[in-house]
């Protein structure tokens, strides 16, 4: 099975893995590596390869998600496919973690995760303006129907 893998400058991909694990109750083996302020980029990219080897499977490959194109954890990752079967996707975000880790079977392969993965459905953009005193139906947000 492919392995998950989440990096991102900061604290950013553990605060989607902690909100993934709110959602859905699980993490799917999804794995996150943050890049610590201060952290040199040799040290960072040593971290990635340590959190990699622990996998146990890794015929598969693994999908690593980052947070931008061209930083520190994406350049480390790419630096790493010289040792690791890896697709780096960058601009994660909600939508694509969840698509990706409830829609993720057994059967898929770093191709096919990769296309779900900048479909349509997992970019989750939406827009909407709303004009003040605007008087379209919303869904109320209380769980208590009758407030």
């Amino acid at each position: 099975m492919v392995n998950m893998v989440i990096i991102s400058h900061g604290e950013f991909c553990e605060g989607l893995l902690s909100s993934l694990k709110m959602i859905s109750g699980d993490t799917y083996g999804i794995k996150a590596v943050p890049l610590v302020p201060g952290e040199s980029p040799d040290s960072y990219r040593e971290k990635l390869a340590e959190v990699l080897s622990g996998y146990s499977d890794q015929e598969s490959g693994f999908l690593i998600l980052s947070d931008i194109a061209g930083g520190t954890p994406f350049q480390s990752a790419a630096y790493l496919s010289k040792d690791f079967k890896i697709a780096l996707i960058s601009g994660m975000n909600m939508p694509m973690l969840l698509s990706l880790s409830l829609g993720k079977t057994e059967e898929d392969t770093l191709d096919s995760l990769v296309k779900k993965a900048i479909s349509k459905d997992c970019v989750g953009i939406q827009s909407k303006v709303f004009g003040k005193g605007e008087k379209k139906h919303r869904e109320k947000l209380s769980v208590n129907k009758n407030r």
